[in-house]
Formats: C-alpha cells, sequence, structure tokens
C-alpha cells in the first residue's frame, strides 16, 4: 500500500505543503475522500485521505481539533485542505494536535479544484493497486504450476522467500518448524528460529490469533524484529502459522495479497500431503483394528502384514487406548485431530520407543508401544509420566480433555489382541470410577471376580454339592469344622502348621478333618476333590453373612 509521501510524486501534490504532522507521512493511505460534511467519520473508510476546502468549519476553524481526534483512530491517512475558500489559516491549537498525533495536514494550491486533486491521487493509488493485482496472479499462477508439477513444501517456501526477498517460516499447528527459507541457515537465523519456536509452541493460542507481532531479537539486546502472519488452512482443526519477517521492508509489487495467493497454493500442498497420509494411515487402521479383533490368526500373517506398518517382532507389546472426554466425535473429526495428537505422542513417548505405532478404532485413538522384551516393571512408571505429559500438553494447548485404559505387556506379538482388549476393559472401568482425564491401567481379574462372571444359579449348586450341609452351618461345632477345614487346605494339608494357626491340639485337627470327610462322603485329599472343595470355600461369602 502506498504512504502519504508517495503522493508528492503526483503532479498535484508537487507544490503541496505539509503544514504539520511530518511524522505521519509514513502513514498507509488507500483511498481519497472529497467531504465538506462534519460527520465525515460515519462515511470514511480505513487509511482514507480527506480532501476538503473545510467549509464546514468556515465559523468555527478550531472545531477542527475534534474531527483530528475523531478520524485519527479510524485511523485516517491526513487531511489536505484548500485554505484561503473559506478558511484562511489552521489556528496554531489545530496544528499543534496534529503534530502531537502525528496527523498529516497538508495544503493544496489555490489554483487546484478537489476534483483534479482526487482524480489524479486516485489514478495514482489505483494504478498501484491494478500492478499489485496483478503481481498477485502472477504470483499464483506460478505457484500453481510450482505445486501442479509437483514441487515440494521447503522449494515453494524458498521460492516464496526469493520473491519476497526476505526470511520465512512455516509453523505446524502446533509451533513445530515445518518448513524454512534459506536465511536460517546462518547461526545468527537459527537463533532467531529457536526464539520464534519457543514463543509460538508456549502461547499457540495467543499467536494464532495476531496478525502482526513485535519480538525480541535475540541477537540483539533491546531491538524487536517485526513479523506477519498469515494463516494457512488445511483438513486440521487448527491452521498452519505462514510468517514473513520484517513486512514492512517488502519491495514493490509484493502486497499482502500477492503473498495470500502464495499462501493459498501452499495450503492445497498441505492438503495433498495430508490426502497421502490420509491414504497410508486408512490402510494402517484396517491392518491393525483386524489384528486387535482377533481377524489374523497366524503369526506369520501378522508379522508380514505388520512389516509394513512398523510392527516388529520378539518385542514387548502394550496397547493403549486414548478417548476424549465428554463429547462424542465422530471419526471424521478424529481424523482431522489425528495428525494433531500424534506429534504430541511421539514426542511423549520418545524416551520409552521410538518404534510406537498410532492407530484409530471405534474414534477412539491406539498406541501400541513397543519396547525391547523383558522390559522390567519400571516401564509401568514411565509409561505413566509420559501419557500424563501428554495429556497435560493436550488440554493446555487445545483445551481436549483425554483418558487412557492401558492393557498388560505381552511378548508375543500374537498377544497384541488381548493387550487391546484389556486396554479397552481398562479404560471402560476408569470411566465408571473417574468419569475424566484419567489414566486406568489394567488388573488381571481374581479368582473371586471370576466366579462372580458365571450364573449365580449354577454358582449355588455347585457351592451346595461340594460342601453338602456345611454349606451353611447351623452351629459353633459345624463353624468350627469349616474353619479348620479352609485353613487346613490353605496350609497345604499340614496338621502341625494347621494346629498351630487355630491354636488347637494336633489330635483336633485330625478329629475335625476326619469329621468333615465324613459329612462331605469324600476324601479332601484327592486333587480334583480338592481343587472342588477350595473352589467352593471361596465362593462361601457370597453364600453366608
Amino acid at each position: 500500500m502506498k504512504k502519504v509521501e508517495d503522493l508528492f510524486f503526483v503532479d498535484v501534490f508537487q507544490e503541496a505543503t505539509v503544514l504539520a504532522g511530518h511524522v505521519g507521512l509514513k502513514r498507509d493511505v488507500g483511498a481519497i475522500e472529497i467531504s465538506e460534511t462534519p460527520d465525515v467519520i460515519h462515511f470514511l473508510a480505513e487509511n482514507s485521505l480527506v480532501v476538503t476546502t473545510g467549509y464546514a468549519f468556515k465559523d468555527d476553524p478550531l472545531a477542527l481539533c475534534n474531527l483530528i481526534s475523531e478520524i485519527n483512530e479510524r485511523p485516517c491517512a491526513g487531511i489536505a485542505i484548500k485554505l484561503k475558500r473559506f478558511i484562511d489559516t489552521i489556528p496554531q491549537p489545530v496544528l499543534d494536535l496534529a503534530n502531537e498525533l502525528d496527523f498529516p495536514i497538508i495544503q493544496i494550491p489555490e489554483s487546484l479544484t478537489l476534483g483534479t486533486v482526487a482524480h489524479q491521487l486516485l489514478s495514482f493509488i489505483w494504478d498501484n493497486q491494478i500492478e499489485e493485482l496483478f503481481y498477485a496472479i502472477h504470483i499464483h499462477k506460478k505457484f500453481t504450476n510450482m505445486m501442479i508439477k509437483g514441487y515440494k513444501l521447503q522449494t515453494l517456501i524458498e521460492n516464496l522467500s526469493s520473491l519476497l526477498k526476505c526470511p520465512i517460516l512455516l509453523l505446524d499447528p502446533i509451533g513445530d518448524v515445518t518448513s524454512f527459507s534459506n536465511h536460517f541457515q546462518k547461526s545468527t537465523m537459527q537463533t532467531v528460529m529457536t526464539k520464534v519456536e519457543g514463543l509460538f509452541k508456549n502461547n499457540m493460542d495467543s499467536y494464532r490469533e495476531n496478525d502482526t507481532l513485535l519480538i525480541p531479537n535475540p541477537n540483539a539486546e533491546g531491538t524487536d524484529i517485526s513479523i506477519r502472519i498469515f494463516k494457512v488452512k488445511t483438513m486440521r482443526p487448527y491452521p498452519y502459522l505462514l510468517i514473513i519477517f520484517n513486512p514492512e521492508k517488502l519491495p514493490y509489487p509484493s502486497s499482502q495479497l500477492a503473498i495470500e495467493q502464495a499462501s493459498t497454493v501452499i495450503s492445497f500442498t498441505l492438503l495433498k500431503n495430508e490426502a497421502i497420509r490420509e491414504s497410508s494411515r486408512l490402510l494402517e487402521n484396517n491392518f491393525f483394528t483386524s489384528l486387535v479383533d482377533g481377524n489374523i490368526s497366524s503369526k506369520q500373517e501378522i508379522i508380514h502384514g505388520g512389516k509394513l506398518h512398523g510392527l516388529i517382532d520378539k518385542l514387548a507389546y502394550i496397547c493403549v487406548v486414548c478417548k476424549i472426554d465428554g463429547e462424542q466425535y465422530s471419526t471424521d473429526n478424529m481424523n482431522k485431530l489425528y495428525d494433531h495428537l500424534s506429534k504430541y505422542i511421539k514426542s511423549s513417548f520418545f524416551e520409552i520407543t521410538t518404534e510406537n505405532i498410532i492407530f484409530m478404532k471405534d474414534a477412539s485413538f491406539v498406541i501400541l508401544l513397543q519396547s525391547p522384551a523383558n522390559t522390567t516393571c519400571d516401564s509401568k512408571i514411565l509409561i505413566e509420566e509420559r501419557l500424563e505429559e501428554f495429556q497435560q500438553n493436550i488440554y493446555a494447548n487445545l483445551k481436549i480433555p483425554l483418558s487412557f485404559g492401558v492393557g498388560s505387556l505381552y511378548n508375543d506379538v500374537t498377544a497384541i489382541p488381548s493387550s487391546y482388549t484389556e486396554a479397552v476393559e481398562a479404560w471402560t472401568k476408569g470411566a465408571e470410577i473417574f468419569q475424566h482425564q484419567f489414566i486406568n491401567f489394567y488388573e488381571p481379574k481374581q479368582l473371586i471376580e471370576l466366579i462372580r462372571l458365571i450364573p449365580e444359579e449354577n454358582l449355588a449348586k455347585f457351592y451346595e454339592n461340594n460342601l453338602r450341609s456345611l454349606a451353611y452351618p447351623k452351629n459353633k461345632d459345624e463353624e468350627d469344622l469349616v474353619n479348620t477345614l479352609l485353613v487346613y487346605l490353605d496350609n497345604n494339608c499340614e496338621i502341625a502348621m494347621t494346629s498351630r494357626k487355630l491354636y488347637v491340639h494336633r489330635n483336633t485337627v485330625k478329629y475335625r478333618i476326619a469329621k468333615c470327610e465324613d459329612i462331605l462322603g469324600y476324601s479332601i485329599h484327592d486333587s480334583q476333590n480338592s481343587l472342588h472343595l477350595r473352589t467352593a470355600l471361596l465362593m462361601r461369602t457370597m453364600f453366608t453373612k
């Protein structure tokens, strides 16, 4: 966009005089407005130069102070006034205010009409805008051809930097540098890149909403670097950010429109890359979904098919199911979040293994951790730490609450479906207990928990058939018999150990065991009878108070 000072190259402004606000000649000017009304503020476009004779203020020239204060906030490029028609001179307080605000007041030569001045200035501005428009079309064609020919993203960024003659960075939605121009090969510029990346990653939500920023120059204390931010949208929920350094120094006819045209082509290139990744991801999801559903039973088939997607044989495997709390996300929305979340996942689990695999199943993310076989139990602590880190980062940066279910570790690739089933069960149980933002590890069921899965009617029959009349003791003697039987079996049928634990004589133990066998009608030392009896005694709390 042209500056006010550029207008002095036009013939009608050759003899114009700047009365006040000389510093403001650097202001942008994009339009010319002829006005003789005191309420011009209501009809004024931004960056307009007001051309007037001051007719509305002929009786009170000091009222120009109010006009200047109002249109300065618009912002306005300045005022070009023709004196000697209705106002002979500009009052000093008005000039003082204009100097204070750096607001240009320009005197038009008396020999010119306002129409002539406005026409020539508009032609000058429009010629400039037309040239910028043609340049933007040229940029669009150039970059579109490069995209069609398959040029990589890095090449597009380098070409845009060459055209604009300034450094450029492309940040992904979480603030990591995706691509950069050749300027950043220098050590001083690498320091700048690291500084920018750190600032954006730490406060992405805030910076994403800005168009221009000043950042501290890490190479020169006390100085700043100006940057311009252009959003590059893709299928992801958050845009990439194209960062132009020192935008105020862009050479003519570079313009915002030209950069926007280039960023549109960069957007299409990113979309193309995402589509390729999506196709690969679909194959990966289909394979691992079949695997964890138990549809691939052959170990050789698992190993052969898994190689294409990063599955490695003879490692230790743990499945982690990750779901978003609360809202029900469709598979399409989860796909949009996939790349976004996978970066956090990979950075969080890098210290555990670089071989982890991420896939989607039933609108949830599944992380398959692969680590060296015979991994120690310390891995559980490390996994929990990394999941907490991942959970906190996602919530801090994306405001997405996540919860996790973690399956058991297995040293056989064919056991991956078991780890997945356990992870789903751990997540379901965690959702019932903790409800949101939890990390729940699978705990193997105790025997009594498995027993409770059997219908109670069948359990009652088994319990009563094996304990006979001792199933429901009617007096203290029968209670003593059951307790003795329980302690006796728990101590591997050792009479001495049983007598010590019950504080009774050895002969008492012998008598009670013989009495139990008489009531039960079978030998409790038979292996099968012993197993049934132990199982029945384990159920005792389910049928007695």
